[in-house]
């Protein structure tokens, strides 16, 4: 076997963050000025994966397992799960502590990308990596940060790299960070920063829900964070394409006022007015709105608030061609979410 650098291979990691011990998809520092929530749905490895090519038959992970995360999506397999395109994807059942996995690879052409993703239920550090042959990191993209709650985190796929984000990326092109938060992201102004420091080509944001219920604001607050939130982003990242996604379809939200008067529908159309009151008083052309309210069939929702794998390509198709935009790409056609 050929050993190699694991960080090499390292994608879905902010540049600014260390996976030496597989903790946190934020910064240290922003971590200490969080909630709690936030902080623990940070630790949930989402869309953080290997990828390389070559024309290797297996591949050798040695790794260490920490804690059990609190908030990983229910419907993920608790596994590392191969995704090379147009193949199956392939399992490899998660050991108990350290230990070295061997994960078998489909057959395909060696300029082909293979992605390797990380289990999501427990703090995984990859601390060593190896093939049967020789293994090149995958060419980068632009860098593509995506700053949201749940669905953005990933619930309720069924494998990783089926969420929007992973398929938007996978479509275009581009080196995702998800920055999805179970239960969290509410435009909290630390996770701004961090996306400010990224250095990201462009930015999606797709947050709201959760600021109807987890910690429930009013329709003004809403619109004031968002504002707040555009500001800091665009100090960091004064050229980079923003698109704003509002929240998706909620039918049990959708006209229930919450403990401050404010129903979904409420906070969706203060957050929409807010975006775009940012981009006429700033001039800023490259912030984009994609309304969220019927991207998602309310049939499509799982449980009634998370979108199923078709749901979150529903939601991808949605957003693509704005991101493509924002890029000066051309969108073409949402494929397997294989980012």
């Amino acid at each position: 076997m050929i050993r190699v650098q694991p960080e090499r291979f390292l994608r879905g990691v902010l540049p600014t963050v260390p996976w030496a011990d597989g903790r946190s998809r934020l910064p240290a520092g922003v971590c200490a000025k969080l909630t709690a929530d936030t902080v623990r749905a940070a630790r949930v490895p989402a869309g953080v994966h290997l990828a390389f090519t070559g024309a290797v038959t297996t591949v050798e992970l040695t790794v260490t397992v920490g804690e059990r995360t609190s908030v990983p999506a229910p419907t993920l397999p608790e596994a590392f799960v191969v995704r090379v395109a147009n193949r199956p994807s392939r399992r490899v059942p998660l050991p108990a502590d350290g230990a070295v996995v061997r994960v078998p690879l489909p057959e395909r052409d060696p300029d082909q990308v293979v992605r390797v993703y990380l289990p999501e239920s427990v703090e995984v550090a990859v601390v060593g990596l190896a093939g049967d042959g020789l293994l090149e990191p995958a060419p980068r993209g632009p860098l593509w940060v995506v700053y949201g709650d749940s669905i953005t985190q990933g619930w309720s796929v069924t494998e990783p790299g089926l969420a929007w984000p992973s398929r938007v990326a996978g479509t275009l092109g581009l080196d995702l960070v998800n920055l999805g938060f179970a239960g969290a992201a509410r435009g909290e102004l630390p996770t701004a920063d961090a996306v400010a420091a990224s250095g990201a080509d462009a930015v999606a944001l797709a947050w709201g829900t959760n600021a109807y219920t987890s910690l429930p604001t009013s329709a003004a607050r809403i619109a004031e964070t968002m504002r707040l939130y555009l500001t800091v982003v665009r100090e960091g990242l004064p050229e980079a394409p923003v698109v704003v996604v509002s929240p998706v379809v909620r039918p049990d939200a959708e006209a229930v006022p919450n403990r401050f008067g404010a129903t979904l529908a409420d906070l969706r159309e203060a957050l929409e007015e807010s975006v775009r009151r940012f981009a006429v008083t700033t001039g800023d052309d490259r912030v984009t709105l994609v309304p969220g309210r019927d991207l998602v069939p309310a049939e499509l929702l799982v449980d009634g608030i998370h979108p199923g794998d078709e749901g979150h390509r529903a939601l991808a198709e949605g957003v693509t061609a704005q991101v493509a935009a924002g890029l000066g790409r051309e969108a073409g056609r949402v494929g397997a979410g294989t980012a």
